[in-house]
């Protein structure tokens, strides 16, 4: 995996929405090297090894092993200059602990699934320009 300028990462436990988000991703913006994973626990060990390339994390909220939550905040001590973004289909908004990951910093976007691929593409913008 490049790992010689800005990285994107797509943590996403789907295969078809995983290599989704990648293809459209790495058409949008070049430049920028986009990289993806199924396995948060991976994700992470890239993570930690190019910490300073990175630019934005896209996660998932559901997965095995580390959820999207504790991906990022774990990625967030260890770079907190990075920006994230959790997505999911389930209302996280009703968590009890949505409103404190928000104001801590440890997710700095949240995207409701399913969602469009333009809408996806403005947000990670704004994210990468933040």
């Amino acid at each position: 995996m490049p790992t010689n300028n800005n990285i994107v990462s797509i943590v996403e436990d789907e295969p078809d929405i995983k290599t989704l988000f990648y293809e459209v991703l790495s058409e949008a913006f070049n430049g920028i090297s986009i990289v993806k994973f199924c396995d948060s626990v991976i994700a992470l060990e890239h993570f930690r090894n190019n910490k300073e390339n990175y630019i934005l994390v896209i996660a998932d909220w559901k997965m095995p092993k580390l959820d999207g939550i504790e991906l990022l905040s774990r990625i967030k001590k260890l770079n907190p200059k990075v920006r994230s973004m959790l997505i999911s289909a389930y209302e996280i908004e009703n968590h009890p602990n949505f409103q404190r990951y928000i104001e801590e910093g440890i997710i700095d976007k949240f995207i409701q699934k399913p969602v469009a691929m333009d809408y996806l593409c403005q947000e990670v913008n704004k994210q990468i320009q933040a």
